[in-house]
């Protein structure tokens, strides 16, 4: 599978720890509004040292009216360490752990050296950066605006480097304003093709086993 499908399903885990929701019609914030909104995000984020939840993704073609629907688990330790598990309609794990890329599909497994992945290595940086919530302060890869209403902030991010552009026309993700639960985020494409993944049974700062991020 190419590398960039493989950041295609786990680039939503860039924003670990940021509460989700369902939308309605939002504001553009001011300035000091972004700042302070943005602050807050930074220490919801910042107190999370693991996060785990099952997901459903849904998947639209921009040349088919169909939806493939994708279900499974996902598990998240600081600083890095992430289990991205798909268990509907097939099986398929994709794990980074101790400068490690883990993959299996069915009996098929692979290991790659994070270290030799300049694309894998980047997917780390950005997953330890959301955790403790530099992703929104740091605008080298997206152009960031902040729309708000009395119940959620929602963050537009559109890409600025060619990686990204290649990947990605935009990312939706929009946060409770009043609780830290992770529940949905939207990825459109750049061919067009929708992506959207809706978090479910979210629990924070509960103990993982280091065997979540190995393959049996």
């Amino acid at each position: 599978m190419n590398k960039y499908i493989y950041i295609r399903y786990i680039v939503c885990l860039l924003w670990l720890g940021l509460g989700f929701s369902t939308v309605a019609a939002q504001r553009p914030v001011t300035k000091a509004e972004h700042e302070r909104i943005v602050s807050e995000i930074n220490t919801s984020a910042s107190a999370i040292s693991t996060l785990q939840c099952s997901f459903v993704q849904t998947k639209e073609l921009s040349i088919m009216n169909d939806k493939m629907v994708s279900k499974g688990t996902m598990a998240f330790a600081r600083p890095n360490k992430l289990s991205w598990h798909y268990t509907s309609p097939y099986d398929y794990t994709f794990i980074i752990a101790d400068d490690k890329v883990l993959i299996s599909k069915g009996k098929n497994k692979n290991s790659i050296d994070l270290k030799s992945s300049q694309a894998f290595q980047g997917i780390a940086k950005m997953i330890a950066g959301s955790v403790t919530g530099k992703s929104l302060t740091q605008t080298d890869d997206f152009d960031v605006k902040i729309l708000a209403d009395e119940q959620v902030y929602v963050a537009q991010l559109t890409p600025k480097t060619k990686r990204l552009k290649k990947m990605f026309a935009s990312i939706r993700l929009t946060f409770n304003r009043s609780s830290s639960v992770m529940q949905q985020v939207e990825m459109t494409e750049a061919n067009g093709d929708a992506t959207t993944i809706v978090f479910q049974n979210v629990k924070q700062n509960q103990p993982l086993s280091d065997k979540t991020f190995t393959l049996d």
